[in-house]
């Protein structure tokens, strides 16, 4: 399958200089050296016109080197085409893949397409002789958390450990870390303390590290922890962020002092820190909306009533042009990771997940829970309910996907590339 492939693609490749070469163009083939590729393919670049840059690296594949492949990778990100990059790669030589610069885009390049691919990425660094940057160290920690199985966790430690001191006064590098040892779940309570003497290492702590510590505590619902350090951190450097995730660190207990201390002491509160805080607000609540929209749009996650929350989700859906994106959850067990997506069937096991999500749903039924139809983004179709449509979100999928693998999982972790719904937080909550 891998002759074959790499057969048609170099087949492709090689009608598409016999093309090109019949076309007219202000520049001439066979005349072009290797500098003057690249310098062309970089003013391409400069001016973003990557489409131009990626059909040129065509016409002129047969004279690249390093420097013109490398390019032609970046256009490949800034275009999101996958399959494009992916058959730049298919062609290189063991040479080029040694090649530092082309080793660190090839790693960019799996951890920012649409796809979404951290086991590639982790594929790609054992695959090759690469030493970590400040840029590859980052993307590498990212992947690491986002898998979060025993190769990721043994991956992950072993590039803290061999870190090079340079790097770790680097507080970017080290939010990234801290983050990434939060969520090596299976091993929690070491993890938490690996992340805090990490914290504790920084002399400088910014606003990234910061939040990535108070957005650690929240994670593993250590919420006073989170909250100390957020006092701790200078006023100049509390943010709309770092105040969103100590909001919500605070959602998972009762520190209601603290919650209203910490709101009211915000001096511009944004449509996302409102947000944070409405599961508090009780009467206040509708005041601060009608404040808050005397000068701004509506913000649809504010509110509690289905038919006025579902109105301006739908206005506002018009007015961009856009379809909602579909929801996308990822699970692994028994180390193989399912992508699963909302209301679709087309899985070979589509058939137990859904009789599992049903028998979840009963449980949670007899336990008291009562689905929220606040969470629907647009009109039911014909046949549907709100039971149906919450039970068929891509997380629930997911979690009914790991119990069909165990009757008992000691410990479950889904990626999904969409905020969870409120509807779906509370099973996890409940149920497991």
């Amino acid at each position: 399958n891998i002759l074959i492939t790499n057969s048609l693609f170099m087949f492709h490749r090689i009608v598409s200089l016999y093309q090109n070469l019949y076309k007219t163009s202000s520049i001439s083939s066979s005349s072009l050296s290797s500098r003057e590729i690249y310098s062309r393919m970089k003013q391409l670049m400069d001016s973003k016109e990557y489409k131009k840059t990626l059909d040129f690296f065509d016409q002129q594949s047969h004279s690249c080197t390093d420097f013109e492949i490398n390019l032609a990778l970046k256009a490949c990100i800034s275009l999101n085409e996958y399959q494009c990059g992916m058959n730049i790669q298919k062609t290189l030589s063991q040479n080029s893949l040694n090649n530092p610069y082309i080793q660190a885009t090839l790693i960019q390049f799996y951890s920012l397409i649409s796809n979404n691919m951290p086991t590639k990425v982790l594929d790609l660094f054992d695959e090759m002789n690469i030493k970590p940057n400040q840029a590859i160290l980052t993307v590498l920690f990212g992947a690491c958390s986002r898998v979060a199985n025993d190769r990721a966790m043994k991956i992950g430690r072993k590039l803290l450990d061999e870190m090079p001191k340079n790097l770790k006064t680097d507080n970017y590098i080290q939010s990234s870390a801290i983050n990434m040892l939060m969520r090596f779940g299976d091993e929690k309570a070491g993890s938490v303390k690996d992340a805090q003497k990490i914290f504790k290492l920084i002399d400088k702590p910014d606003a990234i590290t910061y939040t990535a510590m108070i957005n650690s505590f929240g994670l593993n619902r250590m919420d006073s922890e989170a909250v100390d350090l957020y006092r701790k951190m200078p006023n100049y450097l509390q943010d709309e962020v770092s105040s969103v995730c100590v909001l919500n660190a605070c959602s998972h207990s009762d520190l209601l002092n603290e919650v209203h201390s910490i709101f009211h002491e915000v001096s511009h509160k944004t449509k996302k820190i409102i947000t944070a805080m409405s599961p508090f607000l009780f009467d206040e609540a509708q005041k601060l909306l009608e404040d808050y929209e005397k000068s701004n749009l509506p913000y649809s996650a504010m509110y509690s009533d289905h038919e006025e929350a579902e109105n301006i989700r739908l206005n506002r859906m018009k007015e961009v042009g856009k379809k909602v994106q579909v929801g996308l959850s990822w699970t692994e067990v028994n180390g193989e990771i399912v992508q699963l997506k909302a209301h679709d069937r087309s899985y070979s096991r589509s058939k137990e997940i859904y009789a599992e999500a049903e028998r979840i749903s009963s449980e949670l039924i007899k336990h008291g829970h009562n689905y929220d139809s606040s969470w629907i983004t647009r009109p039911l179709h014909e046949n549907e309910t709100t039971k149906s449509v919450l039970c068929a979100h891509s997380e629930r999928l997911a979690i009914a996907f790991n119990f069909i693998q165990e009757t008992k999982p000691s410990f479950i972790q889904i990626t999904k590339n969409l905020s969870v719904c409120g509807d779906c937080r509370k099973l996890s909550v409940i149920f497991l």
